[in-house]
């Protein structure tokens, strides 16, 4: 499977279940992805220093317009529900994955 396919099966299933979970009101889903979310964040600060281990995180196989319309819709979703903190957790870890990926550029 390239890196495209397991962007869009990856995010595919991650708005199912933000819509399972805002939409549906399914409570188990709310909790796995504020879990999600928030061990995403500290995943990608673990990555952040620069003689960390955690640094093998793959580039985006996407243009990066797609990924910033994700997000963004992710991001409104989440604060239509009320989910300030997990959305601040999200956009906090898109940040972190941009700064990765811009050292990551500028040492090639």
């Amino acid at each position: 499977m390239d890196r495209r396919l397991e962007w869009i099966m990856w995010n595919g299933a991650f708005a199912a279940a933000l819509y399972f979970a805002i939409v549906d009101q399914v409570g188990w889903v709310q909790y796995a992805i504020t879990g999600l979310v928030w061990l995403m964040l500290g995943v990608s600060l673990w990555a952040i220093p620069e003689g960390s281990a955690a640094r093998r995180i793959a580039p985006a196989a996407v243009p990066p317009i797609c990924v910033m319309a994700f997000d963004l819709g992710v991001l409104a979703a989440m604060f239509l529900a009320h989910w300030y903190w997990t959305a601040f957790a999200y956009a906090a870890t898109r940040g972190c994955l941009a700064l990765i990926e811009a050292r990551r550029t500028s040492r090639l």
